[in-house]
């Protein structure tokens, strides 16, 4: 039986060739056959590694000079001269390699500072460049992805987005709309709708479940060609009058709720209100567009256009799918919506155009791009910073690589002088860099899978295509000939400065003469260009870190302490027509039976979430079609204020006098006054509504201002109305308890069942939390930077200490003489710590200048902090200098210690 060797044939014959070489591969194969026969299942592994050793051995044994000359002794003289010529250079430089391998491993210490240098900028810079591949550089996982779009509608004067300055704002569609434009548009080959919603799951043991739901028309998986691995896709008779609903599942739900069962077509999957039919399983590769839906949707039911709920033009439910026409571009398609909807503004103006006369227009974006978003600059400002952090590497690598190069010069000269050619040397000392920089590669692949790891434990979820983010083949390749091109620069530069001029000179170099300035300038420079580069990244990661620190010190507006939240949809089956207020009274009534607890009120949104109501209120002054946009608006409680710790700064809370029969009020905090009111007395003053102009609402109380979503954004004006006068289908529970969540979870969950056996809780935690995670994104920032800031600290510490202890070492005889003349070891002292600071000072200079110009790029990312805020500025400064005096302090103190007649013997 003939087994195959792990080194396919054309590998070996390529690794092996030459005059003789097919006798050599017939050999080891010959052997790799025998110890095949030989061995178990078990044990063949040993022999498949006894072929590998094998073939190294032969390989380095084929190439070595000695085996090259005696070859082309035998046979050579038939042969072409360049062929000759060529075979030699291999094993010249397969002889060079194994010199350069001899070299590292008597210096395991030189070898292992090196490699671990190496290892940590190209772990850092593999890490980040997975997140940019992930996120930016690799198209969708779709056909022909560049030409997919998103189509939406703009808002007039806000068309573009100001962070991005080539992507619109875009917003959902109305079904007509969306009809109008599948039926005129030509720039698009077809065009697909989704809406994303949320279907009930019943109670099957742990309470009934909210889980992720998209209703898309019969084109949108056409349009990403999903075709369902199990069952079929959706059909246009699937919306027939009288057809049963049908569903089709995600993979990942397929497997997790029906265990992977490939019956499941023709199956029903009850929900609160209906039974659908499941039609179909999806791909277990294919990921939703995170640009128009939840990436973690798990049933797909099709969109009906003709519903009840879509109707009126003002009724923007969809997000929009296309792809464009071949050589039509984004330019084009962009022109000819917006033309299509000044048309549907003129035709149907009710919900395509302001009251002032202001249309809605349309825009496009590339799908990609719309899916990266505003996260681009973010992403290029994290592989920036690693950038910097390679290059500080990889400066102090060819430190190193100097420093041993100098302490070689003694070994070169010898060289030299027995016949050795510069470029030998060169090609030998290249080869050592280029070892160190494979081996710095390895290291760096493997930090890289520890770096990834913790970036997706830490990173904001703002960032897109996270789950994709992983060192995969080209990751790995790419990394390979990055490394290996990081040893040739390395080392080019060291190589050629230590072997110039006379080496022969060089054969009596000691380590107790002056250091030569053959390397003393370029040490110098290389220890400066990393203090700088150090200095630069250690202002920004201290803008980011102050600026996290402001983010932390913003008064949110309430009491946070003691508050656990949750929300829970009002609609439920068979209540009836009551109001809804009554719904939420009685929610409430249950929830305060739990023990333990102080208060209980609810609002339509909690601070620290994007308000879901933005109402357009007009003055009493105000024209109908007047626009005070921009404002939050919240439905709540009586006691809501009372229980969350929101100040009341003048005039009454809520009460029983605000009823539903009672006079229509509102409640306005600080920043609504400041904005809208123009210094009048507020209390008394009267609002209204844009869609309801004719009713006044009188502001009875004006309470503090809270932060709405993100501390960095401030507060915004917000106005409150009582939950009496206003009907909002969701609550958002706040519980003020002494008792911790975790004990008061499963309380909050059975009363909450009491109220509703079909309607489950949802993100029920503490309120901090919710804090804790939208301040994810400061918090990360300044991590992520911090810790490149830290590591190149320490790599420039570690380089200036190298520098200043081998300067110290090589000048003993140097030392001796100033001694004997009667220098004091004070004088020795400051005379090296003033050379270490005259280095230093250039490297600080050249790194403030630096952080001066690139500290811009952050400004998007501060919060009460400039780019040049010159306290961090310092402060970053200082921690840099305090490691340069660490790093001096000891050369500086060895200089002392030299003994006087010892370095005066030593030459």
């Amino acid at each position: 039986m003939s087994y195959r060797p792990p080194l396919p044939g054309r590998l070996l014959s390529f690794l092996l060739r030459g005059l003789d070489a097919d006798i050599l591969r017939g050999d080891i194969e010959e052997s790799f056959q025998r110890r095949m026969e030989n061995s178990h299942p078990p044990t063949r592994a040993r022999a498949q590694l006894a072929y590998l050793i094998d073939v190294l051995r032969s390989i380095f044994a084929w190439w070595s000079p000695d085996a090259v000359q005696r070859r082309f002794r035998a046979h050579g003289s038939g042969q072409p001269q360049d062929h000759r010529e060529k075979i030699m250079g291999i094993g010249g430089s397969l002889s060079d390699v194994m010199y350069a391998c001899r070299s590292l491993v008597r210096r395991p210490g030189f070898t292992a500072v090196a490699v671990l240098t190496l290892g940590l900028g190209i772990g850092s810079a593999v890490t980040i460049f997975s997140v940019v591949d992930a996120v930016m550089i690799r198209s969708l996982p779709y056909r022909n992805a560049a030409s997919l779009v998103r189509v939406g509608i703009t808002f007039p004067g806000q068309e573009w987005d100001d962070r991005n300055g080539d992507l619109q704002h875009l917003a959902s569609v109305s079904a007509s709309n969306f009809e109008d434009w599948q039926a005129r548009a030509g720039a698009f080959e077809r065009l697909g709708a989704v809406e994303q919603a949320a279907v009930l799951l019943p109670d099957t043991g742990q309470g009934a479940e909210l889980v992720t739901m998209a209703r898309v028309t019969g084109s949108f998986l056409d349009l990403l060609s999903v075709v369902p691995v199990v069952g079929r896709s959706f059909l246009p008779e699937d919306l027939g009058p009288g057809t049963a609903p049908v569903v089709i599942l995600s993979h990942a739900t397929w497997l997790k709720r029906y265990g992977g069962d490939p019956s499941i077509v023709g199956k029903a999957m009850p929900t609160a209100g209906f039974s659908y039919s499941v039609i179909g399983v999806l791909p277990a590769d294919f990921r939703p567009p995170e640009a128009l839906m939840d990436a973690g949707t798990e049933f797909w039911m099709p969109l009906d256009l003709g519903h009840a709920r879509y109707a009126g033009r003002g009724t923007r439910r969809l997000n929009i799918l296309g792809r464009l026409r071949s050589g039509v571009g984004v330019d084009a398609a962009r022109d000819e919506i917006d033309a299509i909807q000044e048309s549907l503004a003129g035709e149907f103006p009710n919900g395509n155009v302001y009251p002032d006369g202001r249309r809605f227009g349309a825009g496009v974006n590339t799908l990609h791009a719309e899916t990266v978003g505003t996260s681009r600059r973010a992403v290029l400002i994290f592989l920036g910073a690693s950038g910097l952090l390679l290059l500080i590497a990889g400066l102090n690598a060819a430190n190193l690589l100097l420093v041993r190069g100098m302490d070689r010069e003694g070994e070169l000269g010898v060289r030299r002088a027995l016949g050795a050619g510069r470029g030998r040397l060169v090609r030998g000392l290249l080869a050592e860099s280029v070892l160190l920089a494979a081996g710095g590669g390895a290291l760096g692949i493997l930090f890289s899978y520890v770096g990834i790891g913790a970036f997706l434990r830490f990173s904001p979820s703002s960032l897109p295509r996270l789950g994709e983010v992983a060192v995969n083949s080209r990751i790995l390749a790419i990394s390979a000939i990055a490394s290996l091109a990081i040893g040739v620069v390395v080392g080019i530069i060291p190589a050629f400065r230590l072997t110039r001029g006379n080496l022969a000179t060089r054969i009596r170099g000691n380590a107790g003469t002056t250091l030569a300035p053959t390397g003393a300038r370029l040490r110098t420079v290389l220890v400066a260009a990393q203090l700088a580069l150090a200095l630069v990244l250690g202002v920004g990661a201290s803008l980011l870190v102050n600026s996290f620190l402001r983010v932390r010190a913003v008064d949110p507006g309430f009491r946070s302490d003691q508050l656990t939240v949750f929300s829970m949809p009002m609609k439920r089956p068979g209540a009836g027509d009551l109001p809804m207020w009554q719904d939420w009274d009685e929610l409430l009534t249950e929830i305060r039976s739990v023990p333990g607890i102080e208060a209980v009120d609810a609002s339509s949104n909690l601070p620290f979430q994007q308000p879901n109501w933005g109402p357009r209120v007009l003055l009493p002054e105000d024209p109908p079609e007047f626009d005070r946009s921009g404002i939050a608006g919240y439905v709540v409680t009586l006691n809501f204020f009372e229980t969350m710790g929101i100040p009341l700064v003048r005039g009454r809370s809520f009460g029983p006098r605000d009823g539903p029969d009672g006079a229509r009020t509102v409640i306005a905090n600080e920043e609504f006054v400041r904005m809208h009111l123009d210094g009048r007395a507020a209390l008394g003053s009267s609002i209204r509504f844009g869609d309801e102009a004719e009713t006044n609402l009188e502001i009875v109380g004006v309470v503090g201002n809270v932060i709405q979503t993100r501390a960095e954004e401030g507060s915004r004006p917000a106005v409150y109305v009582p939950y009496t006068q206003m009907e909002w289908p969701v609550a958002h529970v706040a519980v003020r308890s002494d008792r911790d969540t975790g004990s008061l979870a499963g309380d909050l969950r059975r009363a909450a069942a009491r109220f509703s056996q079909f309607v489950p809780v949802q993100d029920l935690g503490p309120i901090r939390s919710r804090i804790g995670s939208v301040r994810t994104e400061p918090r990360f920032n300044a991590l992520l930077l911090g810790s490149f800031a830290g590591v190149a600290l320490l790599l420039a510490g570690v380089g200036l200490y190298g520098t200043m202890a081998h300067s110290v070492g090589r000048r003993t005889r140097e030392l001796g003489i100033r001694q004997a003349l009667g220098a004091d070891r004070t004088d020795i002292f400051r005379m090296v710590l003033r050379e270490g600071l005259i280095v230093s000072g250039a490297g600080l200079l050249t790194g403030f200048a630096g952080a001066l110009i690139l500290t811009r790029f952050l400004e998007r990312f501060l919060f009460e902090v400039g780019t040049m805020d010159m306290p961090t500025f310092l402060a970053a400064a200082a921690v840099l200098s305090i490691v340069i005096l660490l790093a001096m302090i000891r050369p500086a103190h060895r200089a002392t210690r030299v003994d006087l007649l010892g370095s005066l013997r030593a030459d």
